[in-house]
């Protein structure tokens, strides 16, 4: 039986494979690959892409998808037109005796527990309490949403769902006039239209409107670099994005009873990390009326690892393997 097992982080806009295996020091991977998602007709295309660039014997396949998963175990990528994705399809062209699709921020929140401290910067200092749920969420190409949970024998289990397509809750006169115009082109606001990646250019648009200035594509970097030079469109889109992340957050410690910290994940917050420390965005957070105290030792990390879905994908493995 071979040691190894092939694991996959599988986002809207690409894709991180892995070998990996369970050591006496913990979880170790290997062979990591990044494709583009853009370069395939389908998911399976990506993992003979993968397995044809190591000569590593796999039997078991664990990958972390950014998609609800249906009761028959298959995955309909949410911000990536392919074919949906099924296990037993997998199982037969690749020869796998096992295979199992999971949402992508299960594996995200199972890495948590297995990451050192230097694979997180602090956001806001606090003091987690043990035994209470983590929040882990944010903004990559979607905004994900799930918790991770200590079980009374000292196991980890992970709740996952689709918390990032809540409606999003506007808290000035002005968000709600950003909501109100991206309303009247797309419909229904999500919280993910407001903070995601796939949704930055159409908030771009909006808010260039709200300031009379002609719409225009700018690449994300570009609009942090200008926000950073005092651009009044880049800094209200910075602004804004911040303030939401760390709003809907706070949400999600309320909602799940979060005392045991959160931790976002995903390209946006590890770029964004400047403006979530700003004080409109911190107070965003803690400010919760008569349950503002429920906050006030809550810390808020950004996990900056980008192999940690990948541990956190043969975790999940490993766990259904002692299970």
């Amino acid at each position: 039986m071979s040691e190894y097992v092939i694991v996959g982080d599988v986002g809207g806009t690409k894709v991180r494979f892995a070998l990996a295996r369970k050591t006496d020091s913990g979880i170790e991977i290997d062979h990591i690959e990044i494709f583009r998602n853009a370069d395939f007709a389908d998911f399976s295309e990506a993992v003979a892409a993968y397995l044809g660039k190591v000569d590593v014997p796999v039997e078991q396949g664990l990958f972390a998808m950014a998609g609800p998963v249906d009761k028959q175990g298959s995955v309909k990528l949410t911000n990536r037109n392919w074919p949906l994705v099924r296990p037993c399809e997998l199982k037969y062209r690749f020869g796998l005796r096992d295979v199992t699709l999971v949402n992508d921020f299960a594996a995200m929140a199972r890495a948590i527990p297995e990451m050192p401290d230097s694979a997180f910067e602090v956001v806001l200092e606090g003091t987690a309490d043990p035994d209470a749920p983590v929040v882990v969420t944010g903004p990559g190409t979607g905004f994900g949403v799930s918790a991770l949970i200590r079980t009374a024998t000292n196991e980890w289990r992970v709740l996952t769902g689709e918390g990032g397509h809540a409606a999003y809750a506007a808290h000035t006169v002005r968000e709600a006039k950003v909501a109100e115009l991206l309303s009247e082109e797309y419909g229904y606001v999500s919280t993910e239209m407001i903070v995601s990646g796939a949704w930055l250019q159409p908030v771009h648009d909006i808010i260039s409107d709200l300031h009379g200035r002609p719409r225009e594509i700018v690449p994300p970097a570009e609009i942090l670099k200008r926000a950073e030079e005092g651009d009044a469109v880049a800094e209200e889109v910075c602004q804004l994005r911040a303030r939401s992340i760390m709003g809907a957050t706070g949400d999600l410690v309320l909602i799940l009873g979060g005392q045991g910290g959160v931790v976002l994940t995903g390209g946006v917050a590890e770029r964004m990390i400047k403006w979530l420390r700003r004080d409109g965005a911190r107070a965003r957070f803690l400010m919760r009326g008569t349950h503002s105290s429920f906050m006030t030792d809550v810390p808020v990390r950004v996990l900056t690892d980008g192999a940690a879905p990948l541990i956190g994908a043969a975790a999940l493995l490993f766990d259904r393997e002692k299970a």
